[in-house]
């Protein structure tokens, strides 16, 4: 008579740990204060963590200086996402403790992240200029001594950082070549980007490294694994080896070669050393959207 085997007992799913935060409050002044600054925050889209630590007071004060200043208020919402969503538990615990690694990570990795396009592209020097605004009326107010770490960066970024900014708005235009025209019609590039990936035999998405380039054609090499792929028909003249390109390949049943389906973010050479590895086969984009 064969024994029943017993099964193994699993380890109970992991719970999320969330963490909660209790902020007094003194009187009904300090709470429509707190209500005030929600206000203001929510408009760079600040996470409301933010409004209760140091940097968070600052940004709003910086904000309400020019509440209409919509380039001020996009370098916000990029620098509050920074400290809010990317940093989190791990921020500096003052202006005087942010080391010069935290404004060559924000510039150099950070702001690829949220860099938009425009027919101008004027991106990069909007987001430096504003940049380098705010850290010197930071070290006025708080006695700090960032800008001249800030401006150095900041000088040697810009060629760089131009670099990818002219390479996204290539690619942007391959996948929406209206983009910038009042007829563009979303919804129809959309099902097309869709359809080119439904066509794909074989797709990958991840963060490449761009190996060597050779006329219209370029080698891609995977940041996490080192596997090569050979692609074609992609703005090879304004690439460098080195840059980093986040999106999504393919490859036609019919071909041999790769092609570059969809862009999610180009980064310099520059921020390599500040971008997380990702676990294999973990894919990067969710879904296909144009960035905000």
């Amino acid at each position: 008579m064969m024994k029943k085997r017993n099964k193994s007992k699993q380890p109970p799913p992991m719970k999320p740990q969330v963490r909660v935060k209790t902020i007094p409050i003194k009187d009904e002044k300090e709470r429509q204060q707190i209500f005030m600054d929600l206000a203001t925050s929510s408009e760079f889209d600040m996470r409301h963590r933010g409004v209760f630590e140091y940097y968070g007071k600052d940004l709003i004060a910086y904000k309400r200086e020019k509440p209409s200043d919509q380039d001020r208020n996009e370098f916000l919402r990029i620098f509050s996402k920074f400290m809010t969503d990317c940093l989190e538990d791990n921020c500096p615990s003052s202006w005087k403790h942010c080391q010069p690694s935290f404004w060559e990570e924000l510039i150099f990795t950070i702001y690829p992240h949220s860099m938009s396009i425009s027919p101008d592209e004027k991106s990069t020097e909007n987001f430096l200029g504003q940049l380098l605004t705010f850290v010197r009326w930071l070290d006025k107010k708080n006695g700090t001594i960032h800008y001249p770490i800030v401006e150095n960066y900041a000088l040697n970024a810009v060629t760089e950082l131009k670099t990818c900014e002219r390479l996204l708005n290539a690619l942007f235009l391959i996948h929406y070549p209206r983009v910038f025209h009042e007829d563009w019609d979303f919804d129809a590039d959309q099902e097309r980007i869709i359809q080119m990936l439904d066509e794909s035999v074989d797709k990958c998405s991840d963060l490449f490294e761009v190996s060597s380039i050779d006329h219209d054609s370029v080698v891609l090499t995977k940041f996490n694994s080192k596997n090569s792929y050979h692609v074609e028909e992609m703005p090879s003249e304004l690439m460098v080896p080195g840059m980093l390109l986040m999106g999504v390949l393919g490859k036609h049943h019919r071909s041999q070669y790769w092609s570059w389906i969809f862009t999610e973010g180009v980064y310099p050479p520059s921020g390599k050393r500040f971008i997380t590895l990702l676990p294999p086969n973990v894919p990067i984009i969710k879904n296909v959207c144009i960035m905000d």
